[in-house]
């Protein structure tokens, strides 16, 4: 191995011109941001509600409003730092020859069908590059079995093993960490590297070949690549949730790898197995990938990692309301669970940068709390006359909107460090509106892990398993914040308390959570009324409460 190849491989990111336009383009947002800072954080605008000793309460207020305002503010500015660390690998390096290669997806029946599961199996079995193809079949399913027989694929299941599906360890039961971990427990030794990804992602045939060449350094512990959708076509949703995915797999992740940190995600990679036995496995948790990503980050061995931001597979996103609020809520309450319950153990184990990095990174779900914490603000302020601060409309209106104008601009310009620049561009308008219509999901997702309860997860629904009724339902946590804020607004009048900017703020929720409640529920409406009034309960297909018995993958 060269000397070359051991500091990491020759990497290359923007090239001299973009570098140039990139610390231009910073250099003017920076002082964009910088001049709405300066102003925002003036003395007196600090509210004066209160006197004496409770004048302590204007300022708790104030620093809840500037949470509330910064919270985008600052992951556009962590944005731009990881942006300006963007690097890629040597795409000549080649894999050495002789590596024993486990290929895996895993498989819950009655979740996913099986036509999926056999043009999945079907593909990864003519991958090139010798390896053994295993499905995980968490139900031991005879006709998943019969389709592993005609296409020659190794078959596993710990169904019906109680020393593998425990309640707590490295093999909880009905989660996609305990069911690899039982695999490996049995298999590791076998292997020198273990590729998996989800069962709804079919590989091209370069996808080993192409990725395998990264461990001839021996401190990279996995490789990893993008989530792509190819179902862009079934709706606006699923359009949308793949417009979501662009800058976090194009700037973030090639950033992050530039950072020494890429992000192990779950829906594929590979990883070392000697790299699995060093942590014991998979984090068994409900966001398994984040979790052991950071382990292996804090691990003393000093592993590395490697970013292929190359289109190596293809997959499904979710195309319904039910499918992208599921996916979102496991995201969501995954790190939420993980920053209060792991990251206090793990991150004083990471290098200071990687505690920066993993410390502002799993804020991004915390914008949920930061919507339900202004709805409140905005009660006290029509209800009781308490204002969270001196903030006139003109300033904000020529300070706060030119740097929300010029973020939308940088994020257009960033749009060429995509994984497919040429298609990966726009204005990306759907992705945003599933953006705010995710914001009540995280505050449940954020209640949930508050009051410790345990959240397992059916997983994503694929194909024809996805949902196409309405469900308006899913949206009566929309339904019941707009209404707070029409409801202040309506005492606001009647008492006489009408500033400009909460007003604004207030009427902009409202039609906002309406618009997506109403969008769901009033062809709901008419359809169920078309069926002769018969009696058609909405019941929602996603349960936001505990679901002890939802299978996590």
């Amino acid at each position: 191995m060269s000397k070359g190849a051991r500091r990491g491989f020759k990497m290359a990111g923007m090239d001299r011109r973009q570098r140039i336009q990139f610390f231009a383009l910073l250099f003017i947002g920076l002082g964009v941001t910088a001049a709405f800072g300066i102003w925002w954080f003036e003395p007196h605008h600090i509210a004066q509600n209160f006197g004496g000793a409770f004048h302590l309460f204007d300022y708790v207020l104030f620093v809840v409003l500037t949470y509330i305002v910064w919270h985008q503010i600052v992951m556009e500015l962590f944005a731009w730092y990881v942006a300006a660390h963007v690097k890629e690998p040597d795409r000549s390096i080649v894999p050495e020859d002789g590596l024993r290669v486990a290929y895996c997806t895993a498989f819950v029946p009655g979740a996913e069908p099986y036509s999926i599961l056999e043009r999945t199996l079907e593909a990864m079995v003519g991958v090139d590059y010798p390896h053994d193809t295993w499905l995980l079949d968490e139900g031991d399913d005879a006709e998943a079995k019969a389709i592993c027989k005609r296409h020659g694929v190794h078959h596993y299941s710990r169904k019906g093993k109680d020393e593998f599906n425990t309640d707590s360890g490295r093999f909880v039961r009905k989660t996609k960490g305990g069911n690899y971990n039982s695999w490996l427990h049995h298999h590791d030794q076998e292997y020198d590297i273990v590729a998996q990804h989800d069962v709804d992602f079919i590989p091209r045939k370069d996808f080993l070949v192409r990725s395998l060449g990264y461990f001839r350094d021996p401190s990279v512990a996995f490789v990893g690549g993008p989530q792509v959708y190819g179902n862009l076509d079934e709706s606006w949703i699923a359009r949308g949730a793949a417009e979501q995915t662009y800058g976090f797999y194009g700037l973030m992740q090639k950033g992050f790898y530039g950072l020494d940190m890429t992000l192990l995600i779950g829906a594929n990679h590979l990883v070392r197995t000697e790299a699995y036995r060093d942590i014991d496995g998979y984090a068994a948790h409900i966001a398994e990938d984040m979790l052991t990503g950071m382990k292996l980050y804090a691990h003393k061995s000093k592993w590395k990692s490697v970013y292929l931001p190359d289109a190596l597979l293809l997959g499904e996103g979710p195309s319904t309301w039910v499918a992208y609020f599921g996916q979102q809520m496991r995201w969501a309450y995954g790190c939420m669970d993980i920053v209060f319950r792991y990251a206090p153990g793990i991150l004083p184990k990471m290098s200071l940068r990687r505690i920066f990095n993993y410390v502002v990174l799993q804020q991004f779900y915390f914008s949920g709390v930061a919507q339900v914490a202004g709805v409140c603000l905005l009660t006290l302020y029509f209800l009781f006359g308490v204002s969270p601060g001196n903030l006139g409309l003109t300033p904000i209106l020529e300070l706060y909107v030119p740097l929300v104008l010029y973020q939308f601009i940088f994020q257009l310009w960033l749009q060429r460090l995509n994984v497919d620049p040429k298609t990966e561009r726009g204005f990306f308008l759907r992705g945003k509106l599933l953006s705010l219509a995710s914001l009540p999901i995280f505050f449940l997702a954020f209640m949930g892990v508050i009051r410790g309860k345990r959240l397992t997860y059916i997983v994503t629904p694929k194909g024809a398993q996805q949902e196409t009724e309405r469900t308006p339902s899913l949206f009566v946590p929309h339904f019941i914040l707009g209404s707070i804020t029409l409801i202040d607004m309506v005492f606001g009048v009647a008492l006489r308390h009408v500033a400009g900017p909460m007003i604004f703020w207030a009427a902009l929720n409202t039609l906002c959570m309406y618009a997506f409640f109403f969008s769901e529920a009033a062809p709901a409406f008419v359809f169920r009324a078309k069926r002769t009034f018969a009696r058609a309960p909405i019941v929602p297909v996603v349960d936001f409460k505990v679901a002890e018995e939802a299978t996590v993958v």
